[in-house]
């Protein structure tokens, strides 16, 4: 081996160490640019469909995405802050009558009065653990500030990225080969289009959900449903694991009012996920990636392990996109595999 060969895989493997080490200390940050990237390809899909069908340019018709968006959060919220505080009021005041009608249940029973024996009064409870109390709510106030300025910065960088989505791209090819140039340009489009084809039929599905999980807790007479079918709706976001932590506090509010109707809200809850899983998303979200389940929950399990509720709300797109890249450079382009072996 020659000198020169020596110093170039010398260098590139320095290179690849310092690369890993950035990512692995910048993670966040490069969790947070993935995500102002997903927000501005939503914000560029809707642009673009208004632009088609006023007839206007492209920055005006961002203005008026941009403004409808905030139309339609601002009125939502109008909208349900009246239900919702009554709701949150109603729960505020039935908290201490719960857990009595919870702890009269339990007396009725041997285990339930072990159980009862070994729990401390609440007021022991907070004078022993005040200081931990203290710690606990401090860090809660600050994890809820950083991520009130992660999320600003996360709509600042995707509005600029929606500005001018040429520059960005432009910029980056430029920093390639001209001979790649034209296959990575290809290759950006197809990105662009399979994350918005994902998050199309992700917000669908979500409103899909929310309707049925509400009229659902309706039927059953359940208390709070519209807080429950918002949970229910966010966090469908996140495909397999959303709506199981979605169900957790529907359970538990049916838990003081019984086992029954802890039950019925668990069913609920499955029909529903089983609806969106093999129904609703297979049938709104044809052309986006076919991620496989085992995959995408192994996947979102290791990324939530890692960055927490980041990593949890990236995971499925992060996969859609990296699947697109394997397909198109490791597969059709390394292995010139047949389209049947294709991702």
């Amino acid at each position: 081996m020659s000198f020169k060969i020596f110093v170039q895989r010398s260098i590139i493997m320095i290179s690849l160490v310092i690369a890993t080490l950035l990512l692995a200390f910048g993670i966040d940050f490069f969790f947070m640019l993935f995500a102002s990237v997903v927000l501005a390809v939503l914000l560029i899909s809707i642009t673009v469909k208004i632009k088609k069908w006023l007839t206007i340019k492209y920055a005006g018709a961002l203005a008026i995405t941009v403004l409808l968006i905030t139309i339609v959060i601002t009125g939502i919220g109008l909208l349900m802050y009246p239900s919702l505080d009554e709701q949150v009021s109603q729960l505020q005041k039935d908290i201490p009558q719960s857990i009595s009608k919870l702890q009269e249940n339990l007396s009725h029973t041997s285990w339930g009065k072990d159980l009862l024996k070994n729990i401390k009064n609440p007021k022991e409870l907070v004078k022993d653990n005040k200081e931990d109390i203290v710690n606990s709510t401090t860090a809660i106030f600050s994890t809820t500030l950083s991520s009130l300025a992660n999320t600003f910065v996360v709509i600042v960088i995707a509005l600029f990225f929606a500005v001018d989505p040429k520059l960005y791209k432009k910029g980056f090819l430029c920093l390639l080969p001209d001979k790649v140039v034209p296959k990575a340009d290809k290759l950006i489009y197809k990105c662009y289009e399979t994350l918005a084809n994902w998050l199309k039929g992700k917000f669908l599905s979500m409103l899909v959900v929310g309707i049925l999980t509400y009229i659902g807790l309706i039927l059953l007479d359940f208390p709070i449903p519209l807080v429950l079918s918002l949970i229910a709706m966010i966090l469908t976001f996140i495909p397999n694991i959303g709506p199981i932590i979605a169900m957790i506090p529907a359970m538990l509010i049916g838990m003081v009012n019984g086992p029954e109707q802890a039950l019925y809200a668990a069913a609920l809850y499955i029909i529903v996920q089983t609806l969106e899983s093999y129904l609703i998303t297979p049938y709104i979200n044809k052309k986006a990636v076919d991620l496989p389940p085992a995959l995408t929950l192994a996947w979102q399990v290791f990324l939530g392990i890692f960055l927490g509720g980041l990593g949890l709300f990236m995971a499925t797109p992060l996969l859609a996109v990296i699947f697109v890249l394997v397909n198109d450079l490791y597969v059709k382009g390394y292995l010139k595999k047949e389209n049947s072996c294709a991702l």
